[in-house]
C-alpha cells in the first residue's frame, strides 16, 4: 500500500529498513502545529518525522458507579476500595487488568521512575524502580487479595460488563466492548503512594505512514493531511469514540465537552510515548516472560527482570551481527 495507519513502536525499525518515506520536506509547521507535540515526537525517529498523528491512545482508570462512587486519587486509596469491594466468593474483584502483559504494566514501570531505554538507547529492565515497580504489581496480584488469577482480556471484559469489577486498566478502545446500560466512569490513573509520582502509562501515536515503495507520494500525502484534518478527526471522536491528535477536534463543543474524552486528553499529560527505536521490538518478547515468571509464578522481579535485562542484550548484540 501507499499508505497505512500504524502505532510508532516500529517507527525505528521501518525507518532502518528503509521501507517508510521521512516527510518533513512536505510538513510546513502550520502543520505540524496542529497536533499536540508529543504525538509528533513519537512519530519521529533520527530527527526525521515519518508520518501524521492520526490518534492517541493510552490506559486510564475505569470504573464501575455502582460499586464505586468516586474515583481515588492514589493508590493507596484504590487499594483501600478494591478491598472493601472484593468478594472471591462471587467472582467480584475490586481490581481487573493485564497485569502479566507489559503494555498495562507501564503505567506503574513509568510512575515509579523507570525507563525501558536510556538516554544513549541503552535498555535498563532491571534498573532499581523497575524492580520497585514490578513487585508493586506483585503486590496487586498476590497479596492485597483484590484481583482474580491469570487475567486474560476477556476476563477483563467480562468481569466489568457483569458488574464484578470495581476498576479496570484499559484504554480508550474499552469502550467499545461495554454493555450500553453499564454505568461507568473513567478517570486518570491514581497517584503512586509510594513514591508521590502519577501512574504513567505509554502513549501510544497512530500516525498515517508513507510507504518508501509508493509512485504517488505527493498524492498520497494529500491523503495524509485530509485523514488527520479537523473535518476527519470529528468524525472519528464523535462516531468512533476516538482522541484524534489534532488540537482543533476539540474546538467543536460537542467533543470538548465529552467527559471520557476530557479525561483521556488530561491522562496524556501523564503519559511516556512507547520508545520507537529499532531494538524496541526486541523488548516485548523478553519482558512478558519476566512479566509472566513473576505475576503468575514465583520469580522475584528482581530475577526475572536481569534475566530479560541480559535476554534484551543478547538480541540486540545478535541483530547487530546480522546486519
Amino acid at each position: 500500500p501507499d499508505l497505512f495507519i500504524f502505532a510508532q513502536d516500529r517507527i525505528g525499525d521501518w525507518a532502518t529498513a528503509g521501507v517508510i518515506e521521512p516527510i518533513d520536506f512536505w510538513v510546513e509547521d502550520e502543520l505540524r502545529n496542529r497536533f499536540f507535540p508529543a504525538t509528533v515526537e513519537a512519530l519521529t525517529f533520527e530527527n526525521a518525522l515519518y508520518g501524521l498523528p492520526v490518534a492517541f491512545k493510552s490506559t486510564a482508570l475505569y470504573y464501575n458507579k455502582r460499586l464505586v462512587p468516586e474515583p481515588p486519587k492514589t493508590t493507596d486509596e484504590l487499594i483501600r476500595i478494591a478491598k472493601s469491594v472484593t468478594d472471591p466468593k462471587a467472582q467480584r474483584y475490586g481490581l481487573v487488568y493485564e497485569n502479566a502483559n507489559f503494555y498495562y504494566h507501564a503505567c506503574w514501570h513509568q510512575g515509579f521512575g523507570a525507563r525501558v531505554f536510556d538516554e544513549r538507547m541503552r535498555p535498563v529492565l532491571d534498573s532499581p524502580e523497575a524492580i520497585r515497580a514490578l513487585s508493586f504489581a506483585r503486590r496487586l496480584a498476590k497479596e492485597e487479595g483484590i484481583m482474580p488469577e491469570e487475567i486474560t482480556a476477556t476476563l477483563v471484559t467480562s468481569l466489568f460488563n457483569e458488574g464484578k469489577a470495581a476498576f479496570v486498566i484499559s484504554g480508550p478502545w474499552f469502550m467499545a466492548e461495554l454493555n450500553k446500560d453499564l454505568p461507568f466512569g473513567v478517570a486518570v490513573l491514581p497517584i503512586i503512594s509510594e513514591v508521590g509520582r502519577p501512574a504513567t502509562p505509554f502513549m501510544g501515536s497512530e500516525g498515517i505512514i508513507l510507504s518508501a515503495r509508493s509512485k504517488v507520494k505527493a498524492e498520497a500525502f494529500e491523503v495524509m493531511k485530509f485523514i488527520t484534518s479537523r473535518e476527519a478527526g470529528e468524525i472519528m471522536a464523535i462516531e468512533g469514540r476516538q482522541t484524534p491528535a489534532n488540537r482543533t477536534v476539540y474546538e467543536n463543543p460537542r467533543i470538548k465537552n465529552d467527559p471520557i474524552t476530557a479525561v483521556f486528553l488530561e491522562q496524556l499529560a501523564h503519559t511516556l510515548p512507547m520508545p520507537n527505536s529499532a531494538q524496541m521490538r526486541l523488548v516485548w518478547s523478553p519482558i512478558t516472560t519476566a512479566m509472566f515468571k513473576v505475576i503468575v509464578g514465583d520469580t522475584p522481579p528482581a530475577e526475572a527482570l536481569h534475566e530479560a535485562q541480559q535476554k534484551v542484550l543478547e538480541l540486540i548484540a545478535s541483530a547487530k551481527r546480522v546486519r
